[in-house]
C-alpha cells in the first residue's frame, strides 16, 4: 500500500488538519480514534499476511494501545462533557 504524506482533497497544512481534528468535540473524537484503532488492526492483519511480522506487531501494539486510551480516558471525557453539555455549563 502507498501511504500519502497528505489527505487528497484538505485544502489546508497538516498543522490546520490536525486544529480542525483536535477540535471537534469529545463523542466525535471518541469516534474517529475508535475507527483509526480498528484501521491499524486491520493494517496489522495484512502486514502479517505480506510476511511483514515486525510491522504488524508495531500496528497491533498502537491499535491496542489506543483502543485501551479510548476507553480510559476518551470515552469518560466525552461522557463527562456530554453531561456538562445538556447543563449549559461551559
Amino acid at each position: 500500500m502507498n501511504h500519502p504524506k497528505k489527505i487528497v482533497g484538505y485544502i489546508w497544512d497538516m498543522e490546520h488538519l490536525w486544529e480542525d481534528i483536535g477540535n471537534l468535540d469529545y463523542d466525535a473524537l471518541t469516534e474517529l480514534f475508535g475507527i483509526l484503532s480498528k484501521k491499524l488492526a486491520k493494517d496489522s492483519m495484512h502486514d502479517e499476511e505480506l510476511n511483514h511480522p515486525q510491522i504488524a506487531i508495531y500496528l497491533a501494539n498502537i491499535a491496542k494501545a489506543l483502543q485501551e486510551i479510548l476507553e480510559k480516558d476518551m470515552q469518560p471525557l466525552a461522557d463527562l462533557c456530554r453531561e456538562y453539555n445538556k447543563k449549559g455549563i461551559k
